[in-house]
């Protein structure tokens, strides 16, 4: 079975490639199949059964093995619920009958999610459509195989700014006010920079992890280019490069100086485009890359990487794609060229439009185009105010509708965002004002406006939070402000859940995709906050979600084991060490006396074979909470007990 489920395990790339790595649940059957996916390192493999002997039978098969801690077993509590939040497991392999429901394992499946059933559960091909399975085939052994399709109100963020539009705002509208913290990884240094795409995330330049789940994929250093290798420290991202860029199947990114398309999956490049110089920008639309370097703008192919048009221009930028218009500006300015925007047409690299008589074009950092707008954002960059003006132009023609100069409601690196979301532009405005000197500074409401695309007009405006050193972001219901400050474009309501903040970012602080908020690591100390690479989701959708119930209300089942506390046991000696920090005060001391010298008395090899090399390993080895393979010890009643986090 295990050539069912791995993208490296005996060929199964050919059955289920969207699966070659993750987390995979095996219901029953032989704990084999759990072993022979953990030992390639990608996979964390959870075998469950309701039978206590069946689980025990397993626990040594993959304890013989020396992989558990990549494959564990466990006795399921209750056999009819799987013991996960919703969107959480990449693959489910049901061995044998069991009495958990197919509705249930769609449940904790993540969109596109695996599911692979044999022969002898007797499920039939009516009964995975009837739960809502996609794409179900049989095999010749008659195992099932079939997916999770992914929910229409999920979006993805595969640009720095959402889209190649440049518009950033998703259209997913299963995010909403965090309430649970879906995962957490743990981070060595700051870390910005987030692109979001078919269940992937990939962080600054580059590594990938599992958007449902945070478990690492692959990483590659992309000015060295070696893939998963094991001195990687995850480099920063440079603002004057090309950042990358992702889709459901490629990541599209600067590989040592050069563009390239990586498989999202594996981090592996499959193409290559010729005759560029070290591209400035990258956009993907319509399977279709446009690429800005010094002296061209060039469009190629996706799935062929052939070129299908170039437009000479000198220092093209501010890339923007929408529909079948591609926009940017040219002109090298320390040249004394002029500024000019360009609209060329997105299959042919026709010339739509061209217009070079506007003073501010020279001053543009940013390119937004929705239906038939483009906004030109100039923005100060800095603490003041002046310097931020929105102009809005006609995409099919380049004229002239409307501009605003407006104060940004920034604290740092302030920006004049346009975000079009349901027929409005709204905008993040107040802060400090006349800001030319600190005696002539004042001070406005913090709040967002959305303004007729047409005209300008203020429609409406709410309260919202100031943004320190991020710029704002939206979805069709919520902007995104201040530390965690979201406003409710509907009812004008600010909710703020401030568990943590934004990292310091030109594109995006939060990203919200995928049904959740994500963050990056940051550095800040403003007071203590989650911290690391992090998932936030909102209140759980289920009807009888335990999270529901009042904490006194909940049941919690008390397992017991074959032990019982020896009540006639002594109190541990002053010279012994009997928890974690020395004593039950905390006090990190002993009343032992030390050594004078010292010496090695013993030691003992824990594990014979080291747990094998991947992704999953790397990342606990990169873990600044767990101190190495076996935690400290406790000393007490002649012993010394040490855990092995990285083995259970």
């Amino acid at each position: 079975m295990a050539c069912l489920l791995g993208g490296i395990v005996q060929g199964a790339d050919l059955v289920l490639p969207q699966t070659p790595s993750g987390l995979v649940v095996q219901l029953g059957g032989d704990a084999k199949l759990g072993d022979r996916l953990a030992v390639s390192g990608r996979y964390i493999v959870h075998y469950l059964d309701a039978k206590p002997e069946t689980t025990a039978k397993a626990r040594a098969t993959l304890k013989a093995a020396n992989i558990y801690g990549l494959a564990s077993a466990e006795t399921l509590a209750d056999p009819l619920h799987l013991p996960y939040t919703e969107n959480l497991v990449n693959a489910v392999t049901i061995q044998v009958p069991v009495k958990i429901s197919l509705s249930e394992v769609f449940r904790v499946l993540v969109p596109q999610g695996a599911l692979v059933v044999t022969a002898k559960t007797g499920l039939k091909m009516a009964d995975l459509k009837s739960a809502g399975f996609v794409d179900i085939t049989k095999t010749k052994d008659d195992n099932l195989h079939a997916r999770k399709p992914w929910p229409e109100n999920m979006d993805t963020w595969s640009h720095p700014r959402h889209g190649a539009s440049g518009n950033a705002v998703s259209r997913d509208t299963a995010v909403g006010p965090p309430e649970r913290v879906r995962w957490v990884a743990a981070a060595m240094a700051e870390v910005e920079g987030l692109v979001s795409d078919g269940g992937r995330n990939f962080y600054g330049g580059v590594l990938a992890r599992d958007s449902f789940n945070g478990l690492r994929l692959w990483h590659r250093d992309l000015m060295k280019g070696e893939l998963n290798d094991s001195q990687f420290n995850l480099p920063k991202l440079s603002p004057a490069r090309a950042r990358p860029v992702a889709s459901g199947k490629y990541l599209f990114a600067i590989v040592r100086g050069k563009l390239a398309a990586m498989e999202a999956a594996s981090g592996k490049v499959v193409n290559a485009y010729p005759d560029l110089g070290e591209p400035d920008e990258v956009i993907h639309h319509r399977d279709i890359v446009i690429v800005a370097d010094e002296k061209h703008v060039t469009a190629f192919s996706t799935q062929t990487a052939k070129q299908l048009w170039r437009q000479p221009a000198n220092d093209p930028r501010n890339l923007a794609a929408a529909n079948n218009t591609v926009c940017y500006i040219r002109g090298r300015l320390s040249r004394g060229e002029q500024a000019e925007a360009m609209a060329v047409d997105l299959t042919t690299g026709k010339t739509k439009w061209q217009a070079s008589h506007f003073p501010w074009l020279k001053r543009v950092y940013r390119t937004v185009m929705h239906g038939e707008h483009v906004a030109y954002e100039e923005s100060s960059l800095s603490d003041h105010d002046a310097g931020n003006v929105l102009h809005l132009l006609s995409s099919e023609n380049g004229q002239l509708a409307w501009e605003k100069n407006f104060a940004p409601g920034m604290n740092h690196k302030r920006q004049a965002r346009a975000m079009f979301s349901d027929g409005d532009l709204w905008i993040l405005h107040g802060g400090k004002e006349n800001t030319t000197t600190k005696e002539s500074t004042t001070r406005s409401p913090i709040q967002v406006s959305a303004l007729d695309p047409k005209t300008g007009k203020v429609l409406r405006t709410h309260p919202a939070g100031l943004a320190h050193c991020f710029p704002p972001v939206a979805t069709p219901r919520y902007v995104f402000a201040g530390v965690l400050d979201m406003t409710d474009m509907k009812t004008g309501n600010t909710i703020a859940n401030r568990i943590t903040k934004a990292n310091c970012s030109r594109e995006n602080g939060w990203v919200p995709a995928n049904g959740l908020i994500y963050t990056t690591p940051k550095h800040c100390t403003c007071w203590p906050m989650l911290r690391g690479y992090v998932a936030m989701a909102p209140a759980s959708t289920q009807a009888n979600s335990p999270l529901k119930t009042p904490i006194d209300q909940v049941d919690f089942p008390l397992v017991k084991g074959s032990e019982f506390t020896d009540i006639a046991a002594q109190n541990p000696a002053q010279t012994e060490w009997p928890t974690y920090r020395g004593d039950r005060w905390r006090s990190g001391s002993t009343m032992a006396t030390g050594p004078a010298k010292l010496q090695t008395q013993w030691n003992v090899k824990l594990q014979t074979t080291p747990l094998p090399d991947g992704p999953i390993v790397f990342d606990w080895r990169e873990n600044p909470f767990v101190k190495g393979p076996v935690s400290a010890p406790t000393v007490a009643a002649g012993r010394v007990f040490v855990a092995r986090p990285d083995a259970h």
